[in-house]
């Protein structure tokens, strides 16, 4: 089939509603197809998706067991609402509950969804309803999808750069939503000094100022996807304690870094004898071949609202296709072992990314576990080469932001790997990428990085 990629622009350009970039900036870059690690531009141009896009297509693109499912399944199935059962809800719950999570036993029940920001909703509903209680805390740094209150990543948060000004920024009015309380971000994995953690004692001391009694829970990534931070080794224990002396629940938000992504089966599991209350769960449970979203609750929890008469429902809950392409990732996943590729292909990209570090005097640290690294650019000086780091509104000039101008020297080889926060470059391959592939990203980020050593290093 042959298409006409420049009408396909002009309707692009004229009638989709875009996010992030302004009209007098976007840049039409067009996929024409995908196939396993790799998708292909409407100009031809093949490119290695070295992101799994958002640090969401954790099974790379159109992998056979998840289509060869959902094409059985589309047999039989199209939408069934949530008041009628459906084969694949029921194995899907089955394989998030006994198969990933069985040894534990904490957790009793799952809810499928269409989307993260559905799933963290949910989970922040239910910790209300469940406690009698209003005040969710939530990081600085976070980002749990689309949504006001339990989203603080500054700059990404539905907020807008007006077109008369893209130097400034104009929050949501009303933010935070009332009965959201940010709390410190973690401190990174290599901080040094000794004692408490202070983000922990910050913490405690605002719950202390609110009170136990008026929080329903905290919402936590174990590794923060948007700002790329994998936190200090005594921070999630610590931030349990306190939930668990001062008596509110945890939210554990899994979207980005749960079913494997960062070597274990959720990324809560680094910290043994640490279990959430609830998990918002997402990408990987079915590597986003189609929308996904799920709550995991724990059994004091599920059993609750299971015994309750609970009026809560969404026209795609359970949604048998979804559920099917769950079902073909996660059984696939457990056949293959693909948790020991992940741990195998995560210690060969922690390995060259060492051997880059020592390298390259921009690059200040590297952190993460599994398949999901963040690399942190730094000046002469060792500081962020963007002051504002992390609380960056994304005002100004963002091409020359040190993530977009890797983003841009990788593309130029081939190789989709960039950033989202200015200073930070994130490494999430296809939990299928091969050894050489790795080689073959990790070179381009080599190069890209002699680029940023000569501009913000040596001048």
């Amino acid at each position: 089939m042959t298409r006409d990629w420049q009408e396909l622009e002009k309707w692009d350009r004229a009638y989709y509603l875009h996010g992030v970039q302004a009209a007098s900036e976007h840049q039409y870059t067009a996929v024409d197809s995908m196939d396993g690690n790799w998708f292909t531009l409407a100009d031809g141009t093949r490119m290695l998706d070295f992101m799994s896009q958002l640090i969401s297509d954790s099974m790379g693109h159109r992998h056979p067991a998840i289509h060869a499912e959902l094409s059985r399944a589309m047999e039989r199935y199209g939408h069934a609402y949530f008041g009628l059962a459906n084969e694949y809800r029921a194995r899907a719950a089955k394989l998030i509950i006994e198969n990933l999570l069985g040894e534990s036993a904490w957790a009793g029940r799952a809810r499928i969804f269409s989307s993260g920001t559905d799933a963290v909703e949910s989970c922040i509903t239910m910790a209300r309803l469940y406690t009698g209680k209003s005040v969710i805390l939530t990081q600085a740094h976070s980002f749990h999808g689309m949504v006001m209150g339990s989203t603080m990543m500054r700059g990404y948060r539905a907020n807008i750069s007006p077109a008369s000004s893209f130097d400034k920024v104009q929050d949501i009015p009303g933010f935070p939503a009332p009965g959201y309380i940010p709390i410190p971000a973690p401190e990174f994995e290599d901080w040094d000094g000794s004692g408490r953690l202070p983000s922990l004692e910050a913490t405690e001391q605002i719950v202390n100022a609110i009170g136990g009694e008026n929080i329903a829970a905290v919402i936590t990534e174990p590794m923060l996807g948007g700002a790329g931070t994998f936190p200090h080794r005594d921070y999630t224990a610590g931030l349990r304690d306190i939930s668990k002396r001062h008596g509110f629940l945890w939210i554990d938000d899994e979207v980005i870094c749960g079913v494997g992504r960062l070597g274990e089966w959720f990324g809560y599991m680094h910290w043994p004898g640490v279990e959430p209350d609830l998990i918002a769960a997402g990408k990987g449970l079915n590597g986003s071949a189609l929308p996904v979203g799920a709550v995991i609750a724990s059994k004091e929890i599920s059993e609750h609202f299971e015994t309750a008469r609970w009026w809560s429902g969404s026209t795609w809950d359970g949604h048998p296709l979804i559920c099917a392409t769950i079902v073909g990732n996660l059984e696939y996943m457990l056949a293959n072992d693909i948790l020991q590729q992940v741990r195998q292909r995560g210690a060969y990209l922690k390995e060259r990314l060492d051997s880059i570090q020592a390298k390259h005097p921009s690059v200040g640290r590297v952190s993460g576990r599994g398949l999901f690294y963040t690399v942190d650019l730094v000046n002469g000086e060792g500081a962020p080469i963007v002051p504002e780091d992390r609380n960056s509104a994304f005002t100004g000039d963002l091409a020359n932001m040190p993530n977009n101008i890797i983003a841009g020297e990788n593309a130029k080889r081939g190789v989709f790997l960039g950033g989202f926060t200015p200073n930070t470059i994130k490494l999430g391959p296809p939990f299928t990428i091969t050894q050489d592939e790795i080689d073959l990203a990790l070179d381009s980020f080599d190069q890209a990085l002699d680029v940023i050593d000569e501009k913000f290093v040596k001048s």
